[in-house]
């Protein structure tokens, strides 16, 4: 070849390379961009009726199709007697809603009759939602906020007489979110949101967005709701939501309602791009949310197709995702004849894509509609769905709802627990959608790489137990022995699982009153310590620390497991005197 011809190829060369190296920037910096938004959750704390705790036993209701709805708690109808007899008044309730551990908070008893259980449940599941995450509240206070859905206020109707001066903020919305900053000491935003039934989802999505624009670093969001009188339920019951007989069936042809449910959820969230530098245990992705409004629909508190159809479109787009990624789409799903046929139209005009099987359910056929506390419900539910590649069986499905038109939009309710196949898509959508209008909608994903973990051998020389008091010490190292019983095999211990387990118990939960460390190089010999400090026995590997001394570092990398909670040493506290 020529030099003329070679000169000639290099200078057809040049633009082009130029033009690739400034695509390849340009995708660098959408790449960079689509980073910066994506969500991480690093932990969750729930509670839901069932006696439902954490995250395993929830998957385990759900796989099982469980139908955890029941009558009314007798600690509830005493309070009322007579008020809820004429009520459809099954639903999901948790039994015990008066029992609280004030002395944890420092709180005292006369202020604690006066606050609403439902502030009293937040504080305690957003403590476990940071031990679960392994992050110790007071090393991220000044950077961390709180997002709180909150819409009940039954607990006004229990106020005998003249309020105390507790009453106030104990009752009032905006508190439910100020005292768990005040009691935690948190110092970022921190706000109470009211959009009835879409409450904590819009709250999952504000907090996301003060992340993504710096108003802090760590948030933890989510919702709560409790029913306390049966004045709520007469309310909704006028306007013919509630199931006669007290069963929620989401797309079933014997829908005919929905039946109220309590609970409370709580996410940990982080910057993605944060939670991998700090190598948290990432549990999943939110890639984007959206909320928007019905406008003027047909009525006041009904549905809007178009606007429902409008906010998963956006929320989809703004993930960069066509409608074939989404394998499992969590719905509002209430179980209304009318409601459920608009949900899925709009789901089917939004995602529908003939030539594959995807999913749809609702956990309230297994918990009753958590009304503000709903959505942060269905989105822990995706979560577990994602981490564990399967979908649970519909609870109480039988036969479509003749009125929804599923058509060839590869939609299925599922009748049995199915594997997530990889051809549905592999992103779950989560959608919560309000009486107000306010509707909101999350796209998530599983986290890109594995959670970080110890290497196999790494050298552990011990871990930390501490507690408020005495017997909740005593408690907690009864629970850390069964887990440990429970997690390894005695001759064939992981030795990665139980560094984990050590950072964790050591690094990844607050320091309290009462601290011990426990000399153990095995998990074996971890177990016969814990048992011992459980029954109050002597054993050379427990040293009983002083407040102001420090324990050993124990072992080296941060790796998070999930551990048994705190075991809350919980008394009653009501304004009213509710007899035996």
């Amino acid at each position: 070849m020529s030099p003329l011809s070679s000169g000639e190829t290099d200078t057809a060369a040049g633009p082009l390379r130029r033009a690739m190296e400034t695509i390849r920037s340009l995708r660098a910096q959408v790449d960079g961009l689509r980073a910066g938004r994506r969500i991480a959750v690093v932990g969750t704390g729930l509670r839901a009726p069932g006696g439902i705790a954490d995250r395993e036993a929830y998957w385990r209701a759900l796989e099982a199709g469980r139908d955890l709805t029941g009558d009314v708690p007798e600690q509830r109808r005493r309070a009322f007697p007579g008020g809820w007899d004429e009520l459809p008044a099954r639903g999901g309730y948790l039994e015990d809603v008066l029992g609280f551990d004030a002395k944890f908070f420092g709180i005292s008893p006369r202020e604690a009759r006066s606050m609403d259980p439902q502030h009293r449940l937040l504080l305690e599941v957003v403590w476990e939602a940071f031990e679960d995450a392994a992050i110790p509240p007071a090393s991220v206070a000044a950077s961390t906020g709180v997002f709180v859905g909150i819409t009940g206020q039954d607990h006004r109707l229990w106020a005998p007489g003249e309020p105390s001066s507790f009453w106030l903020t104990g009752n009032g919305h905006c508190f439910a979110a100020g005292r768990i900053a005040y009691a935690l000491g948190l110092e970022g935003p921190a706000v109470a949101i009211d959009t009835a039934c879409s409450s904590s989802l819009v709250a999952v999505h504000t907090a996301g967005r003060a992340l993504i624009a710096g108003d802090c670093d760590i948030a933890v969001a989510g919702g709560v709701n409790l029913v306390l009188a049966p004045r709520s339920t007469a309310e909704i019951e006028r306007t013919q939501a509630l199931s006669p007989d007290g069963r929620c069936r989401p797309f079933d042809a014997r829908a005919n309602g929905f039946v109220r449910g309590e609970g409370c959820g709580v996410v940990v969230l982080k910057r993605l791009a944060d939670a991998e530098r700090d190598g948290d245990r990432i549990l999943g992705v939110i890639e984007a949310t959206g909320v928007n409004q019905d406008g003027r629909s047909s009525g006041f508190t009904a549905p809007n197709v178009l606007a429902q159809t409008r906010l998963i479109a956006s929320v989809l787009a703004a993930a960069e995702l066509t409608a074939a990624d989404i394998g499992y789409l969590e719905a509002h799903g209430t179980g209304t004849p009318l409601g459920d046929p608009i949900e899925l139209e709009a789901a089917r005009a939004a995602l529908g894509s003939p030539g594959r099987t995807w999913h749809v359910g609702s956990v309230k056929a297994n918990l009753g509609h958590a009304e503000s506390a709903a959505g942060v419900l269905g989105l822990i539910k995706a979560l577990l769905c994602l981490r564990k590649r399967r979908i649970p069986r519909q609870a109480g499905f039988e036969t479509l709802n003749p009125r929804i038109d599923l058509g060839d939009s590869g939609l299925t309710v599922p009748t049995e627990t199915v594997p997530w196949e990889a051809s549905a898509g592999r992103y779950a959508a989560v959608s919560s959608f309000g009486m107000s209008g306010t509707n909101a909608h999350a796209v998530l994903s599983s986290p890109d790489a594995p959670p970080p973990r110890p290497m196999p051998g790494a050298a552990v020389s011990g871990f930390l137990v501490s507690a408020h008091t005495e017997p909740a010490l005593r408690a907690l190292a009864a629970r850390y022995a069964a887990w440990l019983s429970g997690r390894t095999d005695v001759d064939h211990a992981d030795d990665a699982d139980y560094a984990a387990f050590a950072y964790t118990a050591t690094h990844g939960r607050t320091r309290l009153d009462h601290a011990v460390w426990i000399k153990a190089d095995d998990p074996q010999e971890a177990r016969r310590a814990l048992t011992a400090l459980a029954d109050g026995a002597e054993d050379p590997r427990l040293r009983f620390l002083d407040p102001a001394e420090d324990a050993p570092e124990g072992v080296a990398g941060r790796a998070v497991v999930s551990l048994p909670g705190y075991p809350w040493e919980r008394v009653a506290h009501s304004v009213r005197a509710l007899g035996d």
